[in-house]
């Protein structure tokens, strides 16, 4: 079920300029542990999104659906 741009999460990302979003990717990234983490994952689905599609974003990173939710209160934050 797709749903309109109204995800929070993917209007922020939407609304960053493109180097807001590469500064991001480099903090996000600093640690090791972060390179694969899947809310960087997340993030980089988001910004190649043009409208909000939730079962594409389960399918790609391979999450559940209450994994989502969580993972965008992760990012948002």
């Amino acid at each position: 079920m797709k749903r309109r741009s109204s995800d929070f999460v993917f209007q922020l990302i939407q609304a960053m300029t493109k180097s807001e979003k590469r500064q991001f990717k480099l903090y996000a990234r600093r640690l090791e542990a972060n390179q694969s983490a899947k809310f960087v994952l997340l993030f980089e689905v988001l910004d190649k999104q043009k409208m909000y599609d939730e079962a594409q974003i389960i399918s790609l990173i391979h999450v559940k659906k209450q994994q989502l939710s969580n993972l965008k209160a992760h990012l948002y934050k």
